[in-house]
C-alpha cells in the first residue's frame, strides 16, 4: 500500500513558524486523527522530503520532536512508526483497576446502574471545558471484588463518547482502557483529585456499609494528546477494600 500524508494546509516557508515545526504539526494531526494508525510506519525521509518540499534536516528535526513527545518511535534500519497506546505513560491505578485486582487472584467485575442525559453542572462544565448546561450523558456504575462492593460512582461524557463506552465492555474493562482500545483515543495525562468524605444513605446502601462511614472520593479527568478533557469521573471507594498509591517524580 502506498502511504502518503496530506497536510491540512501547505507548508509555508515564509511563515514565522519554522518548517520543521509546521511539518511536525502536520504529522501530529495525522496521528491524533488516526489518519496514521498506531503501529503504522511513516513514509521514508526521502518521500517526505519530496512530498513537502523540505530538506532532510527539516524532516529529521520534525521526527525527533515527535519522538520526544512519545508519538513515534524510530527503529534503526526499519524506519519510524506511530507508537501504540500501550506505550503511553501509565495513568495510575485508576486506569487498571480490573487488571490490578485480577492480578492478585481476585474476581473483579462491574455493573452499570443507570444511564441518563442531563445538562452539565458548573463543576463538570469547568472540568470538561464545555458551556454550562451542555447536555451530557452520566453513567452510574458499581464495581465489585469477590462479590463485595468496592466502589460506586459516575462517568460523565459527551453523549457520542458515552455511547461508545456503553457499547464496549464497561462491566469488565476500565474506562481508560476502553478509551484507547475501543474509542481509539490516545491518552496523554489525567488530572486527579482525592479527598475523604462520608457515605450518604444511597451510597452506603450500594456499598453495603453503614451510613456516615468514611469513603475515599477520587475525581479524575483524562486528557488526550491535544490536551482535550474527555470525561469526568467521580468514584467513591470503601477504604477497607481499596487504597490508592502513587509515585511522584520530579
Amino acid at each position: 500500500m502506498r502511504l502518503s500524508i496530506s497536510p491540512s494546509r501547505p507548508l509555508d516557508p515564509t511563515a514565522h513558524i519554522p518548517l520543521f515545526e509546521q511539518l511536525k504539526e502536520c504529522l501530529r494531526q495525522d496521528i491524533l486523527k488516526l489518519r496514521l494508525a498506531p503501529g503504522q510506519k511513516l513514509p521514508s525521509e526521502q518521500k517526505m522530503q519530496q512530498q513537502f518540499g523540505v530538506s532532510r534536516i527539516t524532516v529529521r528535526q520534525a521526527l525527533s520532536a515527535l519522538q520526544s513527545d512519545g508519538l513515534i518511535e524510530t527503529i534503526n534500519g526499519k524506519g519510524s512508526f506511530v507508537t501504540r497506546p500501550a506505550n503511553a505513560p501509565r495513568l495510575g491505578m485508576l486506569s487498571g483497576f480490573f487488571d490490578y485486582m485480577r492480578s492478585r487472584g481476585k474476581v473483579a467485575q462491574g455493573r452499570v446502574l443507570s444511564v441518563r442525559k442531563a445538562p452539565s453542572s458548573k463543576l463538570i462544565s469547568d472540568a470538561l471545558k464545555v458551556p454550562a448546561g451542555t447536555v451530557l450523558t452520566t453513567i452510574q456504575s458499581l464495581r465489585l471484588v469477590n462479590d463485595t462492593p468496592v466502589t460506586v460512582g459516575r462517568i460523565v461524557a459527551p453523549c457520542a463518547l458515552a455511547e461508545q463506552l456503553l457499547q464496549a465492555d464497561l462491566d469488565n474493562e476500565d474506562v481508560m482502557t476502553l478509551l484507547e482500545s475501543d474509542c481509539h483515543i490516545r491518552l496523554e495525562s489525567t488530572h486527579i483529585e482525592a479527598s475523604a468524605v462520608t457515605a450518604g444513605e444511597v451510597r452506603a446502601r450500594q456499598l453495603e456499609i453503614a451510613s456516615g462511614s468514611p469513603l475515599l472520593r477520587i475525581r479524575f479527568v483524562p486528557h488526550d494528546l491535544s490536551g482535550k478533557a474527555l470525561i469526568f469521573a467521580e468514584m467513591y471507594f470503601r477504604p477497607d477494600q481499596f487504597s490508592y498509591r502513587a509515585i511522584i517524580r520530579r
